[in-house]
C-alpha cells in the first residue's frame, strides 16, 4: 500500500468530512493547493491529515481571494519512509521515493503531456503538450511541503524531470516548465543548496530549528560550527530578525528566531483572537524545544513570529497567480490589491529591510 491523497468534502449534513481521493482521476483545471506533510502524517493518522487539510483552508480564509482554491493533503505509507529522507540527502539529484513517482505522474504529467499511458515494459509515454499550454496548466498547481514533506516536494521534481525527459522534454525545457510550480517549503529539512533550479520556491526555517540543524551537522559539520562561532548565533539563537535571500531567480531563503513558547493566535468561535497552546514535536517531559512546529511558520500575528502573514501571502499569491512565479513576488503583497487588512506598504518594508545578498558560492553555481 503506497502514499495516499486525501480532501475534505461535505457529508449529507454540510460538514466536511475526510475522503479518500483518486490520485489516478484527479482533474487539476482551478487552482490547487497540495499539502505534503512530514512522516509522521501516516494513512491511518487521519486526524493529522484532515486537520492539515484545515488548517491550509483556514490560513487561506485570511486572504481576499476571489475563489478559494481546492486543498489536497497527501500522507505516507509508514514511519519506514524515514528512510526515503536518507537516500533523498544522499542523492539529491536523481533520487525520488514512490511517493515523489506517485505525485509526479498523477499531479503534474497530466499538465505538461497528454495521451498518458504505461506501455508494455511499464515505462511512461506520453506526446508533450504546446509548452504555453503546459506553463498555465502547472499555474494552477501549488506544493505546500512540511518537514519531511518539503523532500517529497524535492524527489516529485526529480521524478518529474526524469519523466518529462523520457517522454522527449530536453532538459533546459522540462526545467524551465517545472518552475511554473510554486512550492512553500516550511521547516525545510532538504538539500536546499542542491535545490536553486527545480520548482519555484519559498523556504521558511526557524533559525534556531534543531532539526534542521541537526541535518546541517549531518551534512556539513565544520561549516555549520564556523557559522555557529562566529556569526553570534549562540548569543542571539532566540533573538535573530528575519532575513530574506534570494538564492536564484527562482528560489528565496527565509529564516528567523523563533519563540521558546507552545501558544498560536487563534480565532475563537465568537470571532475573537486567542491564545491556545498547541503540542510541540518534542515532549515537554524532555526538557528540550524543537522550534520545529508549524504554528510558527504560518502565524497570522506580527506580535507572535518574525514569519507573521509571510506563508499566508505566499500561498494567496501563488493560488492567483497567472504567469510565471517569481519567488519575491510570492513574498510581497501587493499594495494595489492587498490579501489581508493593514498596512501593505508596512508588510513589504519589513521584507525589504529583511534582505540579504546572495551567497557567493550560489552566485558561481548559477553562472555555471
Amino acid at each position: 500500500m503506497g502514499g495516499k491523497l486525501w480532501h475534505r468534502v461535505p457529508d449529507e449534513t454540510g460538514k466536511p468530512r475526510l475522503k479518500e481521493a483518486d490520485i489516478t482521476a484527479l482533474e487539476i483545471d482551478r487552482p490547487t493547493v497540495i499539502y505534503i506533510s512530514g512522516f509522521l502524517t501516516t494513512n491511518k493518522q487521519y486526524g493529522y491529515i484532515s486537520g492539515g487539510i484545515k488548517r491550509t483552508q483556514e490560513l487561506l480564509s485570511n486572504a481576499d481571494l476571489d475563489e478559494q482554491p481546492d486543498v489536497y493533503a497527501w500522507s505516507h505509507t509508514s514511519l519506514a519512509n524515514l528512510f526515503n529522507l536518507a537516500a533523498y540527502d544522499t542523492f539529491p539529484n536523481s533520487y525520488s521515493s514512490k511517493a515523489g513517482y506517485t505525485l509526479a505522474e498523477h499531479i503534474i504529467m497530466p499538465q505538461v503531456a497528454e495521451g498518458l499511458s504505461r506501455n508494455k515494459n511499464g515505462k511512461l509515454e506520453g506526446t508533450p503538450r504546446d509548452p504555453e499550454d503546459a506553463a498555465q496548466r502547472l499555474r494552477n498547481i501549488t506544493l505546500f511541503g512540511y518537514s519531511a514533506g518539503t523532500v517529497v516536494a524535492q524527489e516529485t521534481f526529480n521524478a518529474s524531470l526524469k519523466m518529462m525527459k523520457g517522454i522527449g522534454y530536453d532538459e533546459k525545457n522540462a526545467r524551465k516548465i517545472l518552475k511554473e510550480v510554486a512550492h512553500l517549503a516550511l521547516g525545510n529539512v532538504s538539500r536546499t543548496s542542491k535545490e536553486t533550479d527545480r520548482f519555484t520556491t519559498v523556504t521558511m526555517v526557524a533559525s534556531n530549528d534543531r532539526l534542521n540543524r541537526f541535518k546541517n551537522f549531518a551534512w556539513g559539520t565544520l561549516g555549520t560550527m564556523r557559522r555557529m562561532m562566529t556569526t553570534g548565533y549562540l548569543k542571539e539563537k532566540h533573538t535573530k530578525k528575519l532575513s530574506v535571500r534570494p538564492l536564484s531567480s527562482s528560489y528565496a531563503f527565509l529564516s528567523a528566531a523563533v519563540r521558546p513558547d507552545l501558544f498560536e493566535t487563534v480565532t475563537g468561535p465568537d470571532g475573537q483572537k486567542e491564545k491556545k497552546k498547541f503540542t510541540p514535536l518534542y515532549p515537554e517531559s524532555l526538557g528540550r524545544r524543537s522550534y520545529h512546529e508549524i504554528p510558527y511558520l504560518i502565524t497570522t500575528d506580527p506580535e507572535s513570529s518574525e514569519f507573521a502573514n509571510i506563508a499566508l501571502h505566499v500561498l494567496a499569491n501563488a493560488v492567483r497567480r497567472t504567469e510565471t512565479p517569481n519567488p519575491l513576488k510570492l513574498i510581497k503583497a501587493d499594495v494595489q490589491n492587498p490579501i489581508i487588512a493593514g498596512d501593505a506598504n508596512a508588510y513589504n518594508d519589513r521584507i525589504e529591510n529583511a534582505m540579504r545578498p546572495t551567497p557567493n558560492c550560489l552566485l558561481q553555481r548559477a553562472e555555471m
